[in-house]
Order: structure tokens, then C-alpha cells, then sequence
């Protein structure tokens, strides 16, 4: 199997889709739904590589961001025409920023929600890269039941707690639902204590970029000024009384962030 040989699972409900949503760590394109129907253009959603239905194979290699890219590539390839919208959520952020830089000429527009380009900070880097580690051992040790639990009590997530159960249900069976296999080669390959940051190259960026984060997320309100400062065609779009994953708190408002940003580029157009 090579880097580009894993075909992803996607939905995708026309054919005439403009773009692609890429979800976040311990989700599946279920996760982006809600979000996708309320945005006034159509978009594919994929399960990225070791979630929901797309293959979970054993070769730490197909959980690098290169590996990714190239299998992200391999659906936009078949099903979008250049230059497409691309969205991706944390992770899926990361991925998306990552795609943008190594495919710029495929891209219409880049919008990352709760979106980093990775630690500056050696030392942080460094820190993050043992936390990460500690994780794949309570995975091991304890197993899933206990690793989600303990993911769902991280701070970032405090502000879902204000959200229906049936909507925090959904969003539990998603994630305890995910291969333990491809979890900890995504901790292991792609986290951020491995991840190359990106925060030299942003200036590279040349096509319009939105960062929207939640007004409750402080550590990204800071990560998108700064990425704002060095993007040259970059909005920062706050969502208020939102946390981290903004789209599944308040889809509606972040679906009238981006469609406004997505009109506002056709009229420029």
C-alpha cells in the first residue's frame, strides 16, 4: 500500500458539489452535516483516514499529513473541479491548511474552524508530544470507553455542556464509534506534537482565507489574530457564546459566517 492508495469514504448529496468539509479528530462526516445543511452551496464530506467508514489500515505512514493530503486529493480529484472550497475543523483544519499550502492552484478558499497551523514553541511541541503519549497509553491500558470519557472533560469542550443531550449522544456513539487502530496512529503521525508547525509559511497563502473561531475559545481567538496577521487575504470571524468546535455549537451562525464570506467572494469575483 502506498501513500496515496487509501481511497476515503465520502457522502456527497449532488453532483454539483463546489467544495469539501474535513472533520475533526474522533469524527466522521456525520459530524459536519448539520453544519453542511445550512450552507447555501453543496459540499462533500469524507471520513478521513482511520474514521468513521474510510479504511483503518496498520502502516503508521498513511497517518501522515502528506499521506492525507493524498488522499484527500484522490477525492477531489474524482468528484470536484478546480479550484474547490476546502473547510476543515481542528484537525481537519490542520489538514485543510496543510492541503492548501502543498495544492494552492486547487483551491478556491480556505476556511478553518478552530484551525492551528501547529505549536510554535518547541518546548510546547515537545510537551504536547508526551501528552499525546499518555493518551495512546490510557487508550491501550483502559481502553476506548475511558479514553472518550477523558477526552470529553477537556476544558476546550466545557461550553457543549449547554447543548441537548440527544446532540451530545450523537456526537458520543460518533466517537466511540471511531477504531481505536486509527487513533493512536493519528496521535502518533499527525498530532500537533508532531506536526512541522506551519506558522513560517502563512504568508505563502495567496487565495482568501476564513478563520472562525468561538468568542469562548480564548487559546484560538489568539491563534486566529496572530494567523489573521499573517495571512494576507484573511478574515477572522468570531462567533459569540460559542466554544472550540463552533459549527456543532452554533451551526446556524457558522454557516451565515461562511456563506457571507463565500458571497462576498463571488461578488469580488
Amino acid at each position: 500500500m502506498t501513500e496515496s492508495s487509501c481511497p476515503l469514504y465520502f457522502s456527497q448529496k449532488h453532483v454539483d458539489s463546489t467544495g469539501i468539509i474535513l472533520h475533526g479528530f474522533l469524527g466522521n462526516h456525520k459530524s459536519m452535516e448539520e453544519l453542511a445543511t445550512y450552507l447555501d452551496s453543496s459540499y462533500i464530506l469524507p471520513d478521513l483516514i482511520g474514521h468513521g467508514q474510510s479504511p483503518c489500515p496498520k502502516e503508521l505512514k498513511q497517518y501522515t499529513l502528506k499521506a492525507m493530503i493524498n488522499q484527500i486529493h484522490e477525492v477531489t480529484n474524482s468528484s470536484l473541479r478546480d479550484p474547490f472550497d476546502l473547510i476543515g475543523y481542528s484537525m481537519g483544519a490542520r489538514l485543510a491548511l496543510s492541503y492548501a499550502l502543498a495544492k494552492q492552484n486547487s483551491v478556491r478558499s480556505l476556511i478553518l474552524i478552530g484551525g492551528s497551523p501547529g505549536i510554535q514553541d518547541d518546548f510546547a511541541r515537545h510537551q504536547r508530544a508526551l501528552d499525546d503519549t499518555r493518551k495512546v497509553a490510557l487508550l491501550e491500558d483502559k481502553g476506548l470507553l475511558e479514553f472518550v470519557n477523558a477526552w470529553e472533560m477537556q476544558r476546550i469542550f466545557s461550553t457543549q455542556r449547554l447543548l441537548s443531550s440527544d446532540k451530545l449522544l450523537a456526537q458520543r456513539r460518533a466517537r466511540l464509534s471511531t477504531n481505536p487502530m486509527g487513533i493512536i496512529s493519528h496521535l502518533r503521525a499527525s498530532g500537533s506534537g508532531v506536526m512541522r508547525p506551519l506558522w513560517g509559511r502563512l504568508h505563502e497563502i495567496e487565495i482568501p482565507v476564513l478563520l472562525v473561531v468561538g468568542s469562548e475559545d480564548e487559546k484560538y481567538v489568539d491563534i486566529g489574530e496572530r494567523m489573521q496577521s499573517r495571512i494576507p487575504s484573511s478574515t477572522l470571524a468570531i462567533v459569540s457564546g460559542a466554544g472550540h468546535a463552533v459549527h456543532f455549537e452554533k451551526p446556524e451562525e457558522t454557516a451565515e459566517v461562511i456563506n457571507k464570506f463565500n458571497r462576498e467572494l463571488e461578488y469580488a469575483n
